[in-house]
């Protein structure tokens, strides 16, 4: 097979998860990881299993023989990146959210298309098999038409806000906050289940533990969101809300999903299970196509992944290989979709009131 080589520029995720999971996979060769703040070399080769680590990205790009290059700093990064990758004729691969704003996503594309080249948006949870299966059963139309979908999402996370900093996530200049790590992959999923775009938002961006003072009194101040809701409407009519806390103490679901159509309703828990109700029929199980288990040895923060990681791997390779673009891949276009409504969502909230998407789809 084929191996495509890969730089991974970001020692957090990039390095945790995007290098063994690439470096185990077949068709594709780690060539070189880099950190972005000069971080310690050895923890970088210890969080990735790569021995070629770089502390300047720019050197990794200018040094290294790179068919992909993945982008996982802090999001007012990626532009940079992502633009100097294009210039060296590298495929991209980008962390989500894409970008700080819409604007930023503009160049970016233009770069791609002057470079000719692959940009596309990591949205791994695209290729759970509880998404997959509700894609298709959107796509079939099993539900008929689209009436509102209810989609929540919370994390016991209560404890680690007020005992451990956050670092660039707490910091909305940096373009951290929940709206953009989770919020992004919640609007990438209901754009393409739906196959519709948002048409109007009206939001809110709480903090609801702006301050957190370690043991030695240092005092990290949050300006970023660690919760959203958003009321809204898609093109195609449907009606939309979507909620995520972090700061709970206690949750039975961390992800739920409910959409509600004229000839039935779905309900997808904790991305693992699908329940299917036809017109006024109990709720029955959907049958999934088998979860993936990783190898053993697999960095146990990475193995979490790689039901739907690996799978969005096999599609990255075939599309490298083929020229063609895997049809559950998110492309720079879905990206750029996606922003608008993270800008909208901003200024709603900011402004306190409906906000329309503009330019969607």
């Amino acid at each position: 097979m084929k191996k495509f080589r890969v730089g991974i520029i970001g020692t957090g995720f990039g390095a945790k998860v995007h290098a063994p999971m690439m470096a185990q996979h077949e068709g594709f060769e780690v060539a070189a990881v880099s950190s972005v703040s000069r971080g310690n070399i050895e923890e970088a080769r210890n969080a990735s299993g790569i021995e070629n680590v770089y502390t300047d990205w720019r050197q990794m790009l200018e040094e290294e023989a790179l068919d992909l290059v993945v982008v996982s700093s802090a999001v007012n990064l990626h532009k940079e990146m992502v633009v100097a990758a294009f210039k060296k004729g590298i495929h991209v691969v980008c962390e989500k959210p894409m970008a700080m704003d819409v604007a930023e996503v503009e160049k970016m594309i233009v770069e791609r298309d002057k470079a000719g080249k692959l940009g596309l948006i990591n949205h791994e949870f695209r290729f759970l098999p509880a998404r997959t299966k509700v894609k298709e059963i959107l796509e079939n139309g099993q539900l008929g038409d689209i009436l509102h979908v209810r989609y929540l999402c919370s994390f016991a996370s209560y404890n680690g806000l007020v005992s451990k900093p956050r670092g660039w996530l707490g910091q909305e200049d940096k373009g951290g906050g929940m709206l953009g790590a989770i919020g992004s992959h919640m609007t990438d999923s209901l754009h393409w289940w739906l196959d519709s775009t948002f048409k109007q938002v009206f939001a809110q961006l709480p903090i609801h533990v702006p301050i957190q003072t370690a043991d030695n009194g240092h005092t990290e101040h949050r300006t970023a969101d660690d919760a959203f809701q958003i009321i809204g409407s898609l093109e195609n009519g449907a009606t939309v809300t979507l909620e995520l806390l972090s700061a709970a103490r206690k949750t039975e679901n961390t992800w739920r999903l409910e959409v509600f159509g004229t000839r039935g309703t779905l309900v997808m828990l904790d991305d693992n299970k699908v329940l299917l109700s036809a017109g006024n029929s109990p709720f029955e199980e959907v049958e999934l196509v088998r979860d993936l288990q990783a190898p053993s040895g697999m960095p146990e923060v990475a193995a979490r992944y790689y039901n739907g990681f690996q799978r969005a791997l096999n599609a990255l390779h075939e599309t490298l290989l083929s020229g063609e673009k895997h049809p559950y891949l998110a492309d720079f276009e879905h990206g750029r979709s996606t922003q608008k409504v993270l800008d909208a969502a901003r200024i709603s909230a900011r402004e306190g009131q409906k906000v329309e998407v503009k330019g969607n789809p």
